[in-house]
């Protein structure tokens, strides 16, 4: 995983790797990648997820009761094995269920100095539990895949490029450019 993400020369590039390669390594059926934008998360890359889905959950805040909420608030990966079972994720078992998903992990992205770069997301269409190998590999992939993301951004700022490829993101999946509200909601500049 490591030397596929290092063969990956542009910023948007390796968010592409990291989302393929952890929804390989844990077997799962859908994931995204969320970008910081101070205390808030957006979705920068996704792979089959609804644009429903896309729309709930494209701002995230660590104070929200999303299992990428809880891990960006906790610092560590989250696991909601069935989010069925779970009264934490209740808020969100209806959009659970229309997304196709009954398990989801997230887990962030640190670089070694403590900086919060993003989240790497999983869902199961099945009541599901990575295995603790799998985990470890995710913990220390994640140092390193923000490191090299850190790298790659150069001089620009993560919160810019975050808003740029959310919009992007956005704009492929609706088929749409964004309304105005919905731009100034993710402090994109018209």
């Amino acid at each position: 995983m490591t030397r596929r993400l290092f063969l990956s020369r542009t910023f948007e590039g390796a968010v592409d790797t990291i989302l393929d390669d952890v929804i390989a390594l844990l077997g799962a059926e859908y994931g995204n990648v969320q970008l910081s934008i101070g205390e808030e998360l957006v979705i920068a890359a996704q792979r089959g997820l609804s644009a429903d889905f896309l729309k709930t959950f494209r701002r995230v805040k660590k104070d929200d009761g999303s299992a990428c909420g809880w891990a960006l608030r906790l610092g560590e990966p989250v696991i909601v094995r069935d989010v069925e079972n779970d009264p934490e994720f209740a808020a969100f078992r209806p959009d659970a269920k229309k997304a196709g998903f009954r398990s989801v992990q997230s887990t962030p992205f640190f670089t070694k100095d403590g900086a919060v770069l993003g989240m790497v997301s999983t869902h199961f269409a099945h009541a599901h539990e990575p295995t603790p190998i799998e985990m470890q590999t995710l913990k220390a992939y994640s140092v390193i895949a923000a490191e090299h993301l850190n790298n790659l951004l150069g001089d620009v700022p993560l919160a810019t490029k975050a808003k740029q490829m959310s919009e992007q993101l956005y704009t492929r999946t609706l088929g749409q450019r964004a309304s105005a509200a919905e731009t100034r909601s993710l402090g994109i500049s018209t």
